[in-house]
């Protein structure tokens, strides 16, 4: 089991003689002991560097009032005193608290999502699609109409008709086609402009679940 069960300590020894002030619990992650100072900063260390046994020894159980004569006192063996005596006073380096976290790696928190930032991130890469969605319809659909007026004309022509009789289907093949370059950049901007702005966002380091 990788995440051991958490224990309620005051105080964190290594296997150096340093003494650790903490506060709350400590808990056993992937090899490392994972605890927050007294100051509130969050802490690592390997755990071949605690000396669990003076560490769970130290621990003190939460104290509940009652009266005197229903308190519960607890029995220690005085070969246990002497044991406990003895790492206590092996322990003692006397060394300065500055000093007491040599060897401590400092355990990054995980910055809180900024909500607000990030649909706002959200909602301009869905902007940018939607530019690149609507560009592309438009230049199929003028493709589409182009050609469905193609047919129509040829059509005309195979039953005798002359192009004077459809000038008005003429006048708008020929104003399609011309049409159509213009769609094309209009898709190529927007493209390109998408394009920019997901490079922007790169470079500011934006997450890129955040232009989903």
């Amino acid at each position: 089991m990788n995440i051991a069960t958490f224990f309620l300590l005051s105080t964190l020894v290594l296997r150096s003689g340093q003494h650790i002030d903490i506060d709350g619990p400590w808990h056993e992650d992937h090899g490392r002991i994972i605890f927050r100072t007294v100051e509130g900063t969050l802490y690592s260390v390997p755990k071949d560097e605690v000396d669990l046994d003076t560490t769970r020894a130290m621990s003190v159980p939460p104290l509940v009032t009652a009266p005197s004569s229903d308190r519960v006192k607890l029995k220690v063996s005085e070969e246990e005193k002497k044991r406990l005596i003895a790492e206590l006073e092996k322990n003692h380096s006397g060394l300065p608290s500055r000093e007491r976290t040599v060897g401590v790696e400092m355990v990054p928190e995980a910055p809180r999502p900024n909500t607000d930032e990030e649909w706002n991130w959200r909602n301009r890469a869905r902007d940018y699609e939607e530019r690149i969605r609507q560009a592309r319809e438009n230049r199929e659909l003028l493709i589409t109409r182009t050609e469905a007026l193609r047919s129509h004309i040829s059509g005309l022509l195979s039953l005798g008709y002359k192009p004077s009789q459809f000038t008005y289907d003429s006048s708008q093949l020929q104003y399609m086609i011309e049409a159509i370059p213009n769609a094309d950049l209009d898709l190529t901007r927007a493209e390109r402009a998408y394009a920019q702005f997901r490079d922007d966002a790169r470079r500011m380091d934006v997450p890129p679940g955040w232009l989903r």
